[in-house]
């Protein structure tokens, strides 16, 4: 199922792995960096009863929003290897914003510049990998370092807070400098990257992408990525309250990373192996539904749905690198709808806690999961005849 590799030289592809897994460690580091510190970080904020570090939480989806389909279209014209490194800039400027500023509008920009990063990084990153010739393998590996990443930044700078609440955010900003460097020379080692489409054409692909996400095989991915990170949000979100009363902060903090152990397990096991996109994001819903119900009785449940979102990532990846739009569109709708489901599901669970109580929420995410089973996965189907 792997196509060969359009690389001229013969260590260009390495070097954009190389490249590409740093960056999405120091990227994921530094983006869950804040979570520990937020309530610091919002100790200035207007909004009452945690809205200001809600505010600047959230700010980091909206930038990714608002940002992702455009980026990936653009990226598509002038070449995905340049807004990989247009992503990290955007990167390191919020991060020095964060380190320097104590304003709360000013952090709530940054966050927002931070989520455009990854609205530029993401889908070049995964077009990039997608055009590779073991695409399989190396997205479950990427997958692998992001939740590395995650769980390295939430963990270090908790360990940090006691010495100063910005040093994790410091470290990471530090750590992302050289490896930009690196990349920069990888960038005019390997060229900005293949276009494929016109710089003409750009505003009025935009304008047709309504098409993309409406088609009506197309349509299942998205609406699959949106239920299965959004649902996984909701607990990652909620757990926290759900049992205050009866688990320590540390035991809490081990249980919520053995979400991301539970994803990097299962991200390479499943790029490793040539099971089909549908089986995979199936097995990805069920594991992840179960998760959710299993938590609701003991917190084990966390890393069962941990594994299940790591098998969904990588046959939901490899499944849209197939599609027969471009990738960076294609990759943009993805990461669009990701970062929606993990804005909005958490969200309106909430609204529904003080209604039915986290036990029901839990159960009722739980059970949409395992519903969506039931989608056709036509296109995820199709992409496992491609060669």
């Amino acid at each position: 199922m792997n196509k060969k590799s359009n690389y001229k030289k013969p260590y260009g592809q390495t070097l954009d792995r190389i490249m590409l897994y740093l960056l999405v460690f120091v990227i994921m580091g530094l983006s869950d960096a804040v979570i520990p510190v937020l309530p610091a970080l919002a100790n200035n904020g207007p909004l009452p009863d945690g809205g200001s570090s809600s505010l600047i939480f959230s700010s980091f989806f909206i930038g990714a929003l608002l940002t992702m389909i455009l980026f990936g279209v653009l990226a598509d014209a002038y070449g995905h290897r340049l807004f990989v490194i247009f992503g990290v800039l955007l990167t390191l400027i919020s991060g020095f914003m964060i380190i320097v500023s104590n304003d709360f509008w000013m952090i709530v920009i940054a966050r927002f510049i931070e989520g455009a990063g990854c609205g530029a990084f993401f889908p070049s990153a995964f077009a990039l990998l997608a055009g590779m010739d073991k695409r399989e393998q190396y997205i479950g590996e990427f997958n692998f370092i992001i939740n590395l990443g995650l769980a390295f930044g939430l963990k270090v700078t908790g360990m940090l807070a006691n010495t100063g609440i910005k040093n994790g955010l410091m470290l990471f900003e530090g750590l992302m400098v050289p490896i930009f460097m690196i990349s920069m020379m990888v960038l005019i080692n390997n060229g900005p990257g293949e276009t494929v489409l016109k710089k003409s054409e750009v505003f009025s692909t935009i304008a047709k992408s309504k098409k993309a996400i409406i088609h009506p095989q197309y349509y299942q991915i998205w609406l699959l990525s949106f239920v299965l990170f959004g649902s996984s949000g909701v607990l990652i979100a909620l757990y926290h309250d759900f049992v205050s009363d009866v688990m320590t902060t540390d035991a809490l903090g081990t249980y919520l990373a053995s979400i991301y152990v539970g994803a990097m397990v299962t991200s390479l096991v499943a790029g490793r192996m040539q099971i089909p996109k549908d089986t995979l994001v199936k097995a990805s819903m069920v594991f992840t539904g179960i998760g959710a119900l299993c938590a609701v009785f003991h917190p084990i449940g966390l890393t069962l749905m941990g594994a299940g979102s790591g098998l969904g990532m990588v046959g939901l990846v490899t499944g849209v690198s197939y599609l027969n739009i471009n990738k960076g569109l294609a990759m943009g709708i993805f990461n669009t709808c990701t970062y929606a489901g993990l804005a909005l599901v958490p969200i309106l669970s909430g609204l529904l806690v003080p209604i039915v109580g986290y036990s029901s929420v839990f159960i009722i995410n739980g059970i949409l999961l395992i519903i969506m089973v039931l989608l056709p996965m036509s296109a995820l189907s199709q992409a496992n005849s491609i060669k």
